[in-house]
């Protein structure tokens, strides 16, 4: 699906729909999926707000199994197995479909935030989130969402233990100055040819007086 001709606001719409669409198609088994679902955000910015952050925070937010492209920037690549549970088990997914609301609501419920619209409820967890673990994976950072501030607090604190455990227990790297001690530079066998006007002056055996 290519959304890179649509603005944040837009881009959540047919995210939506998408979504929707894809839940159909999975219940009723048909039709077929590839092995690998692709979302074509690209890197573009309309009035200052990004769709690839927009969209990635949403997905994020309910823990569907995107994640970006190792090669290429503005690609959210999925399994499709992963998607099709997703869609199936997952709380967020069992009312995909766009309703009007009766009235305007007084605030907005999204949210601009570091570029990208977040819905309002969850900047602050997001702040929290990305400012102490950095990006995470869709699955982690939807429970870290969901979790109260003690419950989240304590859950990052743990989290970042862990990684400091990890960090002690990896073998310690040899200093790049030791390493190059025992490398010795190959050497490059040159063939040199002498001209032939100077075989004339050389004796035929040098070595020989």
């Amino acid at each position: 699906a290519d959304f890179r001709k649509l603005s944040a606001g837009a881009g959540l719409v047919g995210l939506t729909l998408w979504l929707d669409h894809m839940q159909d198609a999975s219940l009723e088994g048909s039709p077929e999926s590839p092995k690998s679902i692709v979302l074509i955000t690209g890197t573009a910015e309309y009035n200052m707000v990004s769709l690839n952050s927009t969209l990635k925070a949403f997905l994020w937010e309910m823990g569907a199994p995107f994640l970006p492209c190792k090669t290429r920037t503005g690609i959210l690549v999925a399994k499709a197995h992963s998607l099709k549970m997703w869609l199936k088990d997952s709380p967020f997914c069992f009312d995909l479909e766009l309703k009007n609301a009766p009235s305007v609501p007084q605030l907005n419920s999204m949210q601009l935030v570091e570029g990208c619209f977040i819905r309002r409820g969850l900047v602050p967890a997001f702040k929290d989130i990305i400012s102490r673990l950095g990006e995470v994976y869709p699955k982690k950072f939807a429970k870290l969402a969901l979790l109260s501030d003690q419950m989240r607090e304590k859950a990052i604190q743990i989290d970042m233990e862990g990684k400091k455990m990890k960090l002690k227990h990896l073998p310690r790297k040899v200093p790049q100055s030791q390493e190059r001690r025992w490398q010795h530079p190959k050497r490059r066998f040159i063939r040199r040819t002498v001209p032939s006007h100077a075989k004339k002056i050389l004796p035929e055996n040098p070595g020989r007086r």
